[in-house]
């Protein structure tokens, strides 16, 4: 009777994983539109420099915030690509990025730039390094690689770094 019970189990686990998986909006790349040539180069230029962006909030350090902050802005703002249309249209909440400001206000305009480059991780095929994850309690969401971080690290909630989840799965 065990050995029956534990292979049922051992069946529907799997089965049960796959479907709470769906039922958080994971995304797989299956469904995102590709990108090519130029295009793709700029985009993930633009998702390797918001990593060092989203790196220096970790690291709390407001000087390097603020550099990687115009970094940003200056790559955003001279890429020819329309899949950042919407995302050039928000660059200049990279420019409100300061280091006297608070973190919450730096974050409030960090948010405001990273909502547009979010859906065009969602939408196009980048790969699978960067990926969606979400917190439920402070209702924001961001951009982690995870092939750097691999564990949620909640930049908006500091207090509570791993409070979260990872919303997608490329």
């Amino acid at each position: 009777m065990k050995v029956l019970l534990l292979t049922l189990l051992a069946i529907s686990l799997p089965v049960l994983g796959q479907h709470n998986h769906h039922e958080h909006g994971h995304h797989s790349s299956a469904h995102r539109k590709p990108i090519e040539g130029k295009d793709k180069s700029a985009v993930l230029e633009v998702l390797a420099k918001n990593d060092l962006l989203f790196n220096a909030f970790l690291k709390k350090d407001s000087a390097l915030i603020e550099k990687h902050a115009k970094e940003l802005q200056g790559y955003v703002g001279s890429t020819h690509t329309s899949l950042l249309s919407n995302v050039k249209s928000n660059i200049s909440k990279l420019s409100s990025i300061k280091s006297t400001n608070t973190n919450e206000e730096n974050l409030k305009a960090y948010e405001a730039f990273l909502n547009p480059l979010i859906k065009v991780v969602q939408e196009y095929d980048v790969g699978r390094n960067y990926n969606v994850f979400s917190c439920p309690m402070v209702k924001k969401s961001w951009l982690q690689n995870t092939d750097l971080n691999k564990e949620v690290k909640n930049i908006y909630a500091m207090d509570m770094l791993e409070c979260g989840s990872q919303d997608t799965a490329f």
